[in-house]
C-alpha cells in the first residue's frame, strides 16, 4: 500500500501543479498611437505685454484595446528644443480604434524686466514632434 502511495502521489502533483499556458492571455503587442497637428501657433505679442501658444493635435489609437497614457509634445523654443513634462495622473485615455484632441491655449505675461520689446518680437515657438506615451499597469 505505502508503495502505491509513493508512486502515485508524486504523478498527482506532478499532473495539478502544471499550470498549462492557455490559463494566462497572451499581451498584445501596441501599435504606435500617431498624431496629426490640427494647429499650432505662436503669438509672440498679443498686444497685452503678453503671448500665446495655442494648439490643436488630433491622436489616433489604431489598437482594437483602449489605451491609456500621456501626450509628449517637444517644440523649439527660440532655438532651444524642448520637451515639457507633465504632471501625471491623470492620464488620457483613448477608446480602441477612436481618437483624441489634445487642446493647448496659454496666454502667459511677459518678462519685461529680463526682455526688450525688440527680443519680445523675435521670440519663437516652433512645433518639433509629438507623441504619445503609454502607461504602465
Amino acid at each position: 500500500m505505502k508503495t502505491k502511495v509513493f508512486f502515485l502521489l508524486p504523478m498527482f502533483l506532478l499532473f495539478l501543479g502544471c499550470s498549462s499556458d492557455n490559463d494566462t492571455p497572451e499581451k498584445e503587442t501596441l501599435k504606435p498611437v500617431t498624431y496629426e497637428v490640427l494647429l499650432f501657433e505662436f503669438t509672440a505679442d498679443t498686444g497685452n505685454n503678453s503671448s500665446r501658444l495655442h494648439y490643436e493635435i488630433k491622436y489616433t489609437n489604431p489598437n482594437e484595446v483602449a489605451v491609456k497614457g500621456t501626450s509628449s509634445v517637444t517644440a523649439n523654443y527660440n532655438g532651444l528644443i524642448l520637451t515639457p513634462i507633465k504632471r501625471v495622473p491623470p492620464y488620457i485615455e483613448i477608446g480602441a480604434n477612436s481618437t483624441y484632441t489634445e487642446v493647448y491655449n496659454v496666454e502667459s505675461p511677459h518678462d519685461t524686466q529680463s526682455l526688450s520689446p525688440e527680443q519680445i518680437k523675435t521670440y519663437y515657438i516652433k512645433f518639433v514632434s509629438a507623441e504619445f506615451v503609454f502607461a504602465i499597469d
